[in-house]
Protein backbone atom coordinates (compact mmCIF):
# COMPACT_ATOMS: atom_id res chain seq x y z
CA UNK A 1 0.00 0.00 0.00
CA UNK A 2 1.35 3.40 -0.96
CA UNK A 3 0.60 6.24 1.46
CA UNK A 4 -0.23 9.66 -0.01
CA UNK A 5 2.84 11.86 0.36
CA UNK A 6 1.13 14.50 2.52
CA UNK A 7 -0.33 11.89 4.88
CA UNK A 8 3.04 10.16 5.23
CA UNK A 9 4.74 13.43 6.13
CA UNK A 10 2.05 14.17 8.72
CA UNK A 11 2.39 10.72 10.31
CA UNK A 12 6.16 11.03 10.49
CA UNK A 13 5.82 14.43 12.13
CA UNK A 14 3.42 13.06 14.73
CA UNK A 15 5.77 10.22 15.55
CA UNK A 16 8.71 12.58 15.99
CA UNK A 17 6.73 14.93 18.20
CA UNK A 18 5.76 12.09 20.53
CA UNK A 19 9.35 11.33 21.51
CA UNK A 20 10.12 14.86 22.69
CA UNK A 21 13.63 14.55 21.24
CA UNK A 22 13.60 13.13 17.72
CA UNK A 23 12.68 14.91 14.54
CA UNK A 24 14.49 17.20 12.11
CA UNK A 25 15.06 19.93 14.69
CA UNK A 26 16.72 17.71 17.31
CA UNK A 27 20.27 18.69 18.27
CA UNK A 28 23.03 16.78 20.11
CA UNK A 29 22.70 19.24 22.99
CA UNK A 30 19.01 18.66 23.57
CA UNK A 31 19.46 14.91 23.19
CA UNK A 32 22.21 15.02 25.84
CA UNK A 33 20.04 17.03 28.26
CA UNK A 34 17.10 14.63 27.84
CA UNK A 35 19.22 11.52 28.30
CA UNK A 36 21.31 12.86 31.18
CA UNK A 37 18.21 13.96 33.09
CA UNK A 38 16.68 10.49 33.09
CA UNK A 39 13.26 12.15 33.07
CA UNK A 40 10.60 11.74 30.37
CA UNK A 41 9.65 15.06 28.89
CA UNK A 42 8.88 17.06 25.78
CA UNK A 43 10.64 20.05 24.26
CA UNK A 44 8.82 23.24 23.30
CA UNK A 45 10.46 25.68 20.90
CA UNK A 46 9.60 29.26 21.92
CA UNK A 47 11.51 30.96 19.12
CA UNK A 48 14.41 33.36 19.06
CA UNK A 49 15.58 35.54 21.90
CA UNK A 50 17.17 38.49 20.15
CA UNK A 51 19.93 40.33 21.98
CA UNK A 52 20.20 43.83 20.49
CA UNK A 53 22.14 45.06 23.54
CA UNK A 54 24.50 42.07 23.38
CA UNK A 55 23.73 41.42 27.06
CA UNK A 56 21.70 38.62 28.66
CA UNK A 57 19.96 38.81 32.04
CA UNK A 58 18.63 35.87 34.05
CA UNK A 59 17.01 36.16 37.47
CA UNK A 60 13.93 36.41 39.67
CA UNK A 61 11.70 39.24 38.36
CA UNK A 62 9.40 39.40 41.40
CA UNK A 63 11.38 41.55 43.84
CA UNK A 64 9.85 44.76 42.53
CA UNK A 65 13.27 46.29 41.83
CA UNK A 66 16.35 45.60 39.69
CA UNK A 67 17.34 42.30 41.34
CA UNK A 68 16.88 40.32 38.11
CA UNK A 69 19.40 42.41 36.14
CA UNK A 70 22.24 42.72 38.65
CA UNK A 71 24.49 40.16 36.94
CA UNK A 72 24.05 40.52 33.17
CA UNK A 73 26.55 38.89 30.82
CA UNK A 74 27.79 39.84 27.38
CA UNK A 75 27.37 37.32 24.59
CA UNK A 76 29.10 37.12 21.23
CA UNK A 77 25.88 36.12 19.48
CA UNK A 78 22.95 38.16 18.22
CA UNK A 79 20.28 35.66 19.28
CA UNK A 80 19.61 32.41 21.14
CA UNK A 81 16.78 29.97 20.55
CA UNK A 82 14.64 29.41 23.65
CA UNK A 83 13.44 25.92 24.55
CA UNK A 84 11.64 24.61 27.60
CA UNK A 85 11.43 20.95 28.57
CA UNK A 86 8.43 19.84 30.61
CA UNK A 87 6.93 16.64 32.00
CA UNK A 88 3.45 15.21 31.39
CA UNK A 89 1.93 17.52 34.03
CA UNK A 90 3.43 20.56 32.31
CA UNK A 91 6.04 21.19 35.01
CA UNK A 92 9.21 22.75 33.66
CA UNK A 93 12.25 20.49 33.94
CA UNK A 94 14.76 22.80 32.27
CA UNK A 95 15.21 25.88 30.12
CA UNK A 96 17.72 25.78 27.30
CA UNK A 97 18.98 28.80 25.35
CA UNK A 98 20.53 27.23 22.30
CA UNK A 99 23.47 28.64 20.37
CA UNK A 100 25.44 26.10 18.27
CA UNK A 101 23.66 23.12 19.83
CA UNK A 102 26.65 20.75 19.85
CA UNK A 103 26.98 18.01 22.45
CA UNK A 104 28.08 19.60 25.75
CA UNK A 105 31.56 18.64 26.92
CA UNK A 106 32.39 21.30 29.53
CA UNK A 107 30.95 24.22 31.47
CA UNK A 108 31.91 27.87 31.18
CA UNK A 109 30.38 30.98 32.75
CA UNK A 110 27.42 30.84 35.11
CA UNK A 111 24.87 33.25 36.55
CA UNK A 112 23.71 32.17 40.00
CA UNK A 113 20.47 33.59 41.35
CA UNK A 114 17.80 32.96 43.95
CA UNK A 115 14.13 32.30 43.27
CA UNK A 116 11.54 33.50 45.80
CA UNK A 117 8.27 33.29 43.86
CA UNK A 118 8.85 30.14 41.77
CA UNK A 119 9.53 32.23 38.66
CA UNK A 120 12.50 32.85 36.37
CA UNK A 121 12.83 35.71 33.90
CA UNK A 122 15.43 36.07 31.18
CA UNK A 123 16.03 38.12 28.10
CA UNK A 124 17.93 40.97 26.55
CA UNK A 125 19.16 43.41 29.17
CA UNK A 126 17.01 46.19 27.72
CA UNK A 127 13.91 44.08 28.36
CA UNK A 128 14.99 43.59 31.96
CA UNK A 129 15.54 47.32 32.35
CA UNK A 130 12.11 47.97 30.84
CA UNK A 131 10.54 45.94 33.67
CA UNK A 132 12.38 48.07 36.24
CA UNK A 133 11.28 51.29 34.53
CA UNK A 134 7.69 50.05 34.30
CA UNK A 135 7.64 49.34 38.02
CA UNK A 136 9.05 52.77 38.82
CA UNK A 137 6.46 54.50 36.63
CA UNK A 138 3.67 52.57 38.36
CA UNK A 139 4.99 53.56 41.79
CA UNK A 140 4.98 57.21 40.76
CA UNK A 141 1.29 56.83 39.90
CA UNK A 142 0.48 55.01 43.14
CA UNK A 143 -0.28 51.76 41.32
CA UNK A 144 2.20 49.48 43.07
CA UNK A 145 5.56 48.19 41.87
CA UNK A 146 6.42 45.70 39.12
CA UNK A 147 5.59 42.74 41.38
CA UNK A 148 2.05 44.04 41.84
CA UNK A 149 1.74 44.11 38.06
CA UNK A 150 3.34 40.67 37.60
CA UNK A 151 1.48 38.87 40.36
CA UNK A 152 -1.88 38.30 38.60
CA UNK A 153 -0.05 37.27 35.42
CA UNK A 154 1.95 34.63 37.31
CA UNK A 155 -1.21 33.30 38.96
CA UNK A 156 -3.04 32.67 35.69
CA UNK A 157 -1.50 29.18 35.40
CA UNK A 158 0.48 26.98 37.76
CA UNK A 159 2.96 25.96 35.05
CA UNK A 160 4.04 28.33 32.31
CA UNK A 161 6.87 29.16 29.93
CA UNK A 162 6.05 32.16 27.77
CA UNK A 163 7.03 35.53 26.41
CA UNK A 164 5.84 38.58 28.30
CA UNK A 165 5.78 42.04 26.65
CA UNK A 166 6.71 44.84 29.03
CA UNK A 167 4.77 48.12 28.69
CA UNK A 168 4.77 50.71 27.35
CA UNK A 169 6.89 49.60 24.37
CA UNK A 170 6.23 45.84 24.64
CA UNK A 171 9.87 44.86 25.03
CA UNK A 172 9.79 41.06 25.38
CA UNK A 173 11.19 39.03 28.25
CA UNK A 174 10.73 35.30 28.81
CA UNK A 175 9.23 33.99 32.04
CA UNK A 176 8.94 30.42 33.32
CA UNK A 177 7.64 28.71 36.43
CA UNK A 178 9.97 26.59 38.56
CA UNK A 179 7.51 24.95 40.96
CA UNK A 180 9.81 25.74 43.88
CA UNK A 181 12.00 28.42 45.44
CA UNK A 182 15.73 28.24 46.07
CA UNK A 183 19.01 28.73 44.28
CA UNK A 184 19.41 28.10 40.55
CA UNK A 185 22.02 28.84 37.92
CA UNK A 186 22.21 29.60 34.22
CA UNK A 187 25.29 27.71 33.03
CA UNK A 188 27.18 28.09 29.77
CA UNK A 189 27.68 24.63 28.19
CA UNK A 190 30.53 24.31 25.69
CA UNK A 191 31.07 21.78 22.91
CA UNK A 192 34.29 19.92 22.11
CA UNK A 193 35.69 22.95 20.28
CA UNK A 194 34.98 25.25 23.20
CA UNK A 195 32.14 26.96 21.33
CA UNK A 196 28.94 27.88 23.12
CA UNK A 197 26.43 25.05 22.72
CA UNK A 198 23.87 26.89 24.80
CA UNK A 199 22.91 28.08 28.27
CA UNK A 200 21.19 25.61 30.58
CA UNK A 201 18.92 26.39 33.52
CA UNK A 202 18.33 22.98 35.08
CA UNK A 203 15.26 23.16 37.31
CA UNK A 204 14.50 19.54 38.20
CA UNK A 205 17.95 17.94 38.21
CA UNK A 206 18.74 14.32 37.40
CA UNK A 207 15.95 11.87 38.19
CA UNK A 208 18.16 9.42 40.05
CA UNK A 209 19.68 11.81 42.59
CA UNK A 210 18.57 15.40 41.89
CA UNK A 211 22.06 16.38 40.76
CA UNK A 212 22.07 19.36 38.40
CA UNK A 213 23.13 18.35 34.91
CA UNK A 214 25.87 20.95 34.59
CA UNK A 215 27.70 19.29 37.51
CA UNK A 216 28.10 16.17 35.36
CA UNK A 217 30.52 18.09 33.12
CA UNK A 218 34.04 19.34 33.88
CA UNK A 219 34.81 23.04 33.98
CA UNK A 220 36.53 24.31 30.84
CA UNK A 221 40.29 24.68 31.20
Amino acid sequence: MRWPARLLVALLALGAAGTGNAGPDATPARDWIAQASGRPGAWTDHGLLELPSGMLFVGDPTWGDDYHIRDPRRLATAALRVFSRSDEQGRNLALWLEAAGGEPKATGERIEFGVDAATIALGDLEGGRALVAWGESRLEKGLGDSFDWLSPILQEKMNFARWLPIPPDDRPIFIASTGMDGGLAAVWLLDERGSLSGILIDIAGRASDGQYLDTLLPAAQ
